[in-house]
């Protein structure tokens, strides 16, 4: 999957290298015509139990509950994996993005930035939610 915005920075050089590393998880969507999205999980450096999502559809495959499936699985990792607390940035004015995060259990904490929203999902609680999520 292209995109002119992506460009790997040290946690991506190091999932990228370690692909077996069982720090992080690097989840790919695919279909007969290719990859049409992606979810990863990494460890926050220097913050034990905690870990950053991302995740990025093709405009094409939103809407189809694929992106739903990718967040919950990668959280059902975290927690398997012993991490306690997953957050992630989105753009504020991505409503689409934030209705889907706040089903599978985050919740807003902070504005990350004039345009950016930070969301946090605490993992501890996120057990009874997996299943169904909060609407």
């Amino acid at each position: 999957m292209r995109t002119a915005r992506f460009e790997p920075d040290a946690e991506w050089e190091y999932a990228l290298a370690q692909p077996d590393c069982p720090c992080h998880l690097l989840l790919v969507a695919e279909d007969s015509e290719g990859i049409v999205g992606w979810c990863r999980v990494f460890p926050v450096d220097g913050r034990a139990g905690e870990a950053t999502l991302g995740i990025g559809l093709l405009p094409t495959h939103r809407n189809r509950g694929l992106g739903t499936a990718m967040v919950r699985q990668a959280l059902e990792w975290a927690r398997q994996a012993g991490y306690k607390r997953v957050s992630l940035v989105t753009r504020s004015d991505n409503g689409r993005a934030i209705h889907v995060f706040r089903r599978c259990g985050f919740e807003r904490a902070a504005t990350a930035g004039e345009d950016s929203l930070e969301m946090i999902c605490d993992l501890a609680d996120w057990g009874a939610m997996d299943k169904g999520g909060s609407s």
